[in-house]
């Protein structure tokens, strides 16, 4: 991959390290706090996004940020704001945590070692995209870390890392920062509910 691409690549992925900042908040100062920030975050993005897409404007800096697909849609940031509150504001702190860690991380492991190492395209036929077997499972092997980390449940963390990776690497069109979260966090949230209840 020419070395623009790869750069272009981190740039995009490091803006979602905000993720850590969204735990922090959240650890700190509590679930209503980090609402409100994230809310006034997703305001903020879609006033720039108005002024992008309506008006035609190129903010500084951001209009980089844009993959292709993006130019005349919400960019990926609006989407991880939104799955990032529909987590926090339905599941327990530690899955919310996970969820929001592994639309980060897991993401991040697939797009990288999936671009710069990916070789086995395996997923044409079913999924009728060209991500790497490598990619899923450097993402898979991240987001069972996290969910071993965070929830500490070996099967609650397997189901959790299983619905983001399959989130991650089924879906085309809808964009992922959304679907990781809310299905992973979903499927982490009734796992555990099952496990405590049998």
């Amino acid at each position: 991959m020419p070395s623009r691409d790869a750069i272009f690549e981190v740039l995009r992925k490091s803006v979602h390290l905000v993720s850590i900042l969204i735990v922090l908040i959240y650890e700190f100062y509590g679930k209503e706090t980090i609402l409100w920030v994230l809310m006034l975050f997703l305001v903020t993005v879609l006033i720039l996004e108005y002024f992008r897409l309506e008006q035609g404007m190129k903010i500084p800096f951001f209009y980089m940020m844009y993959r292709e697909h993006e130019a005349d849609s919400c960019g990926g940031h609006i989407y991880f704001a939104l799955g990032a509150i529909a987590a926090i504001s339905i599941f327990s702190k530690e899955i919310a945590y996970a969820a929001v860690l592994m639309t980060t991380f897991g993401d991040l492991a697939a797009a990288l070692i999936g671009k710069f190492y990916g070789k086995k395209r395996i997923f044409k036929q079913v999924f009728k995209n060209d991500k790497s077997l490598e990619g899923s499972a450097s993402e898979f092997i991240i987001d069972l870390l996290i969910g071993l980390f965070i929830v500490g449940d070996p099967f609650v963390a397997l189901i959790m890392a299983f619905f983001a990776t399959l989130s991650e690497t089924a879906v085309n069109q809808i964009d992922d920062n959304l679907v990781i979260p809310i299905f992973s966090g979903f499927f982490g949230q009734v796992t555990l509910f099952l496990l405590m209840y049998m």
